[in-house]
């Protein structure tokens, strides 16, 4: 069960966290790719409400075709997109196609509904070296970003830092809290964002949703730990699932990753780019 408060919440986190690097960048409003489905709580909050809460202008593609979002781009000087992997690996794996397109807009790619490679980055950057890549962390549970990278502070293989008014604390396998860096565990989170529970649903209630001393967590079922990055900030890293994993065909042309109590997060798969 979604909330206005939960949505509304994570919009004016998403947009805080976001401020600083836009103004070092001198962005006040910017165009952004309106590309993902707009259902899914990552398009719904940070692409469909974060994009115009702020003023910035979106171009909305109806789906996912390699002219018409590099077309796009050219003719409207995107300079932010949301994006998944997928995308990103498209756009790689045609390059002879790419490269008749003026992409010198392009300022930010940010990824999220599954990890973006530390290798594919490295191979975008190489191509796009005035790009600046990051990615973020959410469930459909925490409505939706958790941690984001900043423009400002991109470390290469984590999801960022938490937005403000997140809190995360990660419990080792010992069942003990984690108080050091690099040391994994199931992570759990404390947001305005995070759901008010799973509707008719108190078993999933029970195994999801938690009271500690310092109030009610979410465990999201995934395994991640805290790295310092160079710059001396704190970044969460995704190392696993913890939960299982269940794969549903539910169309022709996406596939959804679904995760038993915790729907963390949706993929579109190759069927989707053709």
């Amino acid at each position: 069960m979604i909330s206005h408060r939960n949505v509304i919440a994570n919009v004016i986190q998403y947009v805080t966290h976001e401020k600083k690097p836009r103004r070092e960048n001198n962005v006040t409003t910017q165009v952004s790719l309106g590309l993902l489905p707009m259902s899914h709580i990552y398009a719904l909050v940070v692409v469909t409400h974060g994009s115009t809460y702020r003023g910035d202008e979106v171009v909305v593609l109806p789906r996912f075709d390699l002219h018409t979002f590099l077309g796009s781009i050219q003719r409207f000087k995107i300079q932010h997109m949301c994006l998944v992997p997928p995308v990103v690996i498209a756009l790689l794996r045609n390059q002879d196609i790419a490269r008749r397109f003026d992409l010198s807009s392009v300022r930010f790619v940010y990824t999220g509904a599954a990890p973006l490679g530390a290798e594919t980055v490295t191979d975008l950057l190489a191509i796009y070296p005035t790009w600046h890549v990051g990615q973020g962390y959410g469930m459909t549970e925490t409505s939706t970003v958790v941690c984001s990278t900043s423009e400002s502070d991109i470390c290469v293989g984590t999801s960022g830092s938490l937005v403000p008014g997140a809190k995360a604390k990660i419990i080792g396998f010992d069942g003990k809290e984690v108080t050091e860096y690099e040391t994994p565990g199931e992570l759990l989170i404390q947001s305005p964002s995070v759901v008010l529970g799973y509707l008719n649903n108190e078993r999933a209630n029970a195994e999801t949703f938690v009271w500690h001393d310092d109030g009610r967590w979410i465990r999201t079922g995934d395994e991640a730990l805290v790295r310092k990055t160079p710059g001396g900030n704190e970044h969460l890293v995704i190392v696993d699932r913890i939960k299982e994993l269940i794969k549903v065909k539910v169309s022709s042309q996406h596939e959804f990753l679904l995760y038993p109590r915790c729907s963390l997060d949706m993929k579109l798969c190759g069927q989707a780019f053709r």
